[in-house]
């Protein structure tokens, strides 16, 4: 069974109609969804492999409606229950291109995880959101621990540039280091910033971790898969036909790449991960949402 642990919050996606118009009305179109890097994980995968989300909800209407939306994909839900549910802005450029105001509300308040929610774990997928700050950071490194502990693998996607900024290089970089993942995800300004790639090239943080797989991906451009210094693989990625918003790109990709994860054939996956990332970069934010695209965008 594939676990993804980490967040679940309410999105509000706002599709801009034209540039952004300060200080008067910028026509737009606004889509209310499910949001959370590992929520959005979840529910990408559940339909392709066995699924269990991990995480924490505000007591509060919005959270049992993330709970229902998540079990209505096939996710099997265990949630910690306190405080308020997040919130996350998602303003969606003409382009596609995105920017994000996140409130993270409970799911930065998850404590230490139920042993029973561990079980028949085979990978765990952490998000980096979760390593920002305590007390989820510690309880989703225990977690890391004990599926290790058990004979399963994790899998760790950097989620944020400019989170991991706020956090600090250092203090991040060390607590990934703790959590010792078997498989890193990073988009090329995440693989940067964390040394993991420089200029193309392995980066220097990549020595310190010898036996991971890093999957660098790099938008259009082919995502190369490295194992410590060594690049093993270059996977390309298909031609899009539309590009409307990248909401959710990163958490398709990886969704993919684990469902797909078999007998350790890392391109096959990497080319389910570029395949279900093209559906979804044409929909409204993280989700397959029939209807809901570019084209039928209106202001």
């Amino acid at each position: 069974m594939l676990a993804v642990i980490g967040d679940v919050v309410q999105d509000i996606v706002v599709w801009c109609a034209q540039p952004l118009q300060h200080a008067t009305d910028t026509q737009c179109r606004i889509h209310m969804l499910r949001g959370g890097s590992a929520a959005n994980v979840a529910a990408f995968a559940a339909p392709r492999c066995a699924t269990r989300f991990i995480g924490c909800v505000g007591d509060d209407p919005a959270g049992r409606a993330l709970v229902a939306e998540l079990q209505s994909h096939g996710v099997d839900v265990r949630v910690q229950v306190r405080g308020v549910t997040g919130v996350v802005v998602v303003m969606v450029a003409v382009d596609g291109e995105r920017s994000m105001f996140p409130s993270r509300g409970a799911s930065g308040e998850l404590h230490a995880v139920a042993p029973e929610w561990l079980d028949g774990v085979d990978v765990l997928h952490v998000t980096g959101y979760s390593l920002q700050g305590e007390p989820a950071a510690s309880s989703v490194i225990d977690a890391a621990r004990r599926v290790r502990a058990a004979g399963g693998r994790v899998c760790f996607d950097a989620s944020s540039a400019g989170m991991i900024a706020h956090c600090g290089v250092d203090v991040f970089r060390a607590r990934l280091l703790e959590l010792a993942p078997d498989i890193i995800s990073a988009n090329r300004d995440e693989a940067e910033l964390l040394q993991l790639t420089a200029d193309g090239g392995p980066g220097a943080f990549l020595a310190q971790l010898a036996d991971t797989i890093v999957l660098a991906r790099s938008g259009a451009n082919p995502t190369c898969i490295w194992r410590g210094s060594e690049r093993i693989a270059e996977v390309p990625v298909p031609p899009i036909a539309e590009v409307r918003d990248l909401t959710g790109a990163g958490d398709a990709f990886n969704a993919g790449f684990l469902a797909a994860l078999a007998n350790d054939d890392w391109v096959m996956a990497c080319r389910a991960g570029h395949a279900l990332a093209g559906q979804v970069i044409a929909c409204a934010g993280a989700a397959l949402v029939p209807g809901i695209s570019g084209a039928s965008r209106q202001s």
